[in-house]
């Protein structure tokens, strides 16, 4: 579903605020670039950002240099950190080579900042096919004081998505918690640092989720499925998302999915209707499968999604001629034995592997 990209290591450089106390407003601005290691002809990504927030709409300016194949995402808040309500969804403006480009956001209806509130914005330069492979990131606020026309000329954004949206703190190489049927998946794990002294807590983590697998794990470090005992019944899930329910109706009429375990197919799945989650703008359907209890041992999901026509869930295409005819995911997971409980009726369709299938069989 994500390719991977190489994080580059960055040290953010927060811009004199001394600078700013000319503007008779609160909005802040911050630069970020990347930190040189090597030769000062080195390229790298820089930014810097100007952030106004008004009763209905805010105006993000931007200033910097991007590398091929990196672009600029930001999400708003109704808060001075980027914890509270989302005003919007993961938003991605194109930039390249040297930029000088504003966007507005017109907040959704009903949604607005009061006079003297807070609001702020998540900033990050992430890879254009993933704004979860992130070069580095920073938080800007403003309080609503009135409001100011763009700096520069109005780029076009868009909001950022395939199948799945995530919420929550992150980091260089980390994604964010992710949304599962009945809430998030894996609630009580928290991005780790790089370097970590001693024994990773992700090694040896027990999720408050305890057997909740979402199909396309490998790609999420916030997804692993941690420690999961065959006293545990595991469910399998996967979702999608569109800006709007009509979209959402069309990829329902269109899409194909192909989940395995093992290379066993999944039956018996569910569907939820589609649902709005909180914090989020989109539209909203999973799909889970209650799989039961499994031997001890090693097990790896398989996921695909294709179209039998082209698809536009409100931020790109999917399907037949287009860029991305499918998308694919992988979950590899360890079954161990609970020695607290005995006589465990396993589920006999599925049968551990000592070793993942797509290494055991390169075709699969």
């Amino acid at each position: 579903m994500r390719k991977f990209a190489l994080t580059i290591s960055v040290t953010l450089l927060a811009l004199v605020v001394g600078v700013w106390i000319v503007f008779p407003r609160a909005a802040q601005a911050q630069t970020a670039a990347a930190t040189p290691t090597l030769a000062a002809a080195l390229p790298s990504n820089d930014t810097t950002a100007f952030f106004v927030v008004c009763n209905d709409q805010s105006i993000l300016n931007l200033t910097g240099t991007s590398l091929v194949g990196w672009d600029v995402y930001y999400q708003v808040f109704n808060s001075p950190t980027p914890t509270g309500t989302a005003l919007s969804g993961v938003r991605r403006v194109s930039v390249a080579g040297t930029y000088s480009v504003s966007d507005r956001f017109v907040f959704p209806s009903g949604q607005t900042v009061a006079a003297g509130a807070t609001a702020s914005a998540r900033v990050w330069v992430g890879r254009e096919t993933n704004p979860d492979t992130i070069d580095y990131e920073f938080t800007i606020s403003d309080f609503n004081d009135g409001c100011a026309e763009p700096q520069y000329t109005l780029g076009t954004s868009t909001e950022s998505g395939t199948t799945t949206e995530v919420e929550g703190p992150t980091g260089p190489g980390f994604s964010r918690s992710i949304f599962a049927p009945n809430g998030l998946l894996n609630p009580n794990l928290s991005p780790e640092n790089p370097v970590v002294i001693g024994a990773r807590p992700s090694d040896t983590f027990r999720s408050d989720t305890p057997g909740l697998i979402f199909a396309e794990c490998d790609a999420y470090p916030l997804a692993i499925p941690g420690l999961i005992y065959d006293s545990d019944r595991v469910q399998i899930f996967w979702s999608w998302f569109t800006r709007t329910p009509e979209q959402m109706q069309q990829h329902l009429a269109n899409a194909q999915y192909a989940v395995t375990l093992n290379t066993a197919t999944l039956s018996g799945v569910n569907r939820t209707d589609i649902v709005k989650r909180t914090g989020s703008v989109n539209n909203w359907v999973f799909w889970f499968v209650d799989v039961g209890n499994l031997r001890p041992g090693h097990y790896e999901v398989s996921y695909s999604v294709t179209w039998a026509a082209e698809h536009f869930d409100g931020y790109d295409d999917y399907g037949p001629g287009t860029a991305n005819p499918v998308l694919r995911g992988l979950c590899n997971f360890d079954v161990v034995d609970d020695p607290n409980t005995d006589g465990i009726a396993y589920n006999g369709s599925f049968f551990p592997t000592l070793y993942p299938v797509h290494e055991l069989n390169p075709d699969y």
